[in-house]
């Protein structure tokens, strides 16, 4: 908006306080070196390319004297000038983020892939205002989402609407190499504080779930009106609680026992099937198909020879 105004039009205005107001806000998002500040004034015909710069150090100084914390532009910082406080930053103490972190814990399991990221985006720019580092690397460390590439995950989840096909590079837990996979693209979701792509292998001719950090590089993509049949995977099994997290979308009550009840769950695969069956705990009991039982049995029980070694 500014970058269109013309000089003639912000006569009207003190150009010392809008410049004190842009200032403040260039440093808020980063530190600046008076060239970098000088660019933006001129950009925003604020300053004319030939002013000098002690236009901008008295602008500095200014702010200063408003109670804003600037460092001096040294070779220690950079030769950059850093805001450490300013009168209106966010005041949150560790007993508030404490507070903060617990509620979004209580909830990411509970929320859609899509809510999380609008969560994330909300923590950084909470941190973002915040002075206090160790609070500010507290709060970052807050979402689930921290060690993700937003933007790669972004464009995942535009590819899964468009419902596109991907040709991979993915690097299996199993072996030292990648292979190259060609997917057609289901769902993003997350899972135990993981990121999974839901898709059809072409080649395998199979629903697979792939670990998004383990997509090492999207060779390709291309969209597609070919339709590619995933059959759900039924399962029935008795859980005697829900819990706090209650049942999924995909998750209905076929009917009720003395024992508790009876749950037939459609899943997208057997992988995910076995990570929702054993996220019930003991309070769980498989009932069919008779294979997956049986699956189930013969893990518990590998799990079981491992923890009594």
């Amino acid at each position: 908006m500014l970058s269109a105004e013309e000089k003639l039009e912000l006569c009207q205005i003190s150009l010392t306080g809008l410049r004190a107001l842009i200032l403040c806000g260039l440093l808020i998002d980063a530190p600046r070196s008076i060239e970098e500040i000088k660019n933006k004034f001129v950009e925003f015909k604020l300053m004319a390319p030939d002013s000098p710069n002690d236009i901008i150090r008295i602008d500095l100084n200014t702010l200063r004297v408003m109670g804003f914390e600037i460092t001096r532009a040294t070779k220690k910082t950079g030769n950059k000038y850093i805001l450490k406080d300013y009168p209106f930053a966010l005041k949150i103490d560790e007993k508030e983020v404490s507070l903060l972190k617990n509620a979004y814990n209580q909830i990411k399991n509970d929320i859609k892939l899509s809510t999380l990221l609008e969560y994330h985006q909300l923590i950084k720019k909470i941190a973002r205002y915040v002075t206090n580092d160790e609070i500010k690397e507290i709060l970052y460390g807050i979402s689930v989402l921290k060690s993700v590439d937003i933007d790669n995950l972004e464009e995942l989840i535009k590819d899964c609407k468009y419902k596109r096909i991907l040709k991979i590079e993915y690097q299996p837990p199993y072996s030292k190499n990648p292979e190259e996979k060609e997917i057609s693209t289901k769902d993003v979701v997350i899972q135990n504080d993981k990121i999974y792509l839901y898709g059809f292998d072409i080649n395998l001719k199979e629903a697979v779930t792939l670990n998004f950090n383990r997509i090492k590089k999207i060779i390709s993509k291309k969209d597609s009106n070919e339709e590619f049949e995933i059959k759900p995977l039924v399962i029935k099994f008795l859980i005697k609680e829900f819990g706090v997290a209650g049942l999924t979308e995909n998750e209905k009550i076929v009917e009720k026992s003395d024992e508790g009840f009876i749950i037939e769950g459609q899943y997208h695969n057997e992988f995910v099937a076995r990570q929702r069956i054993l996220s019930f705990g003991s309070t769980c009991t498989v009932l069919e198909p008779e294979d997956f039982k049986q699956h189930i049995i013969d893990l518990l029980q590998k799990m079981r020879a491992i923890y009594n070694e």
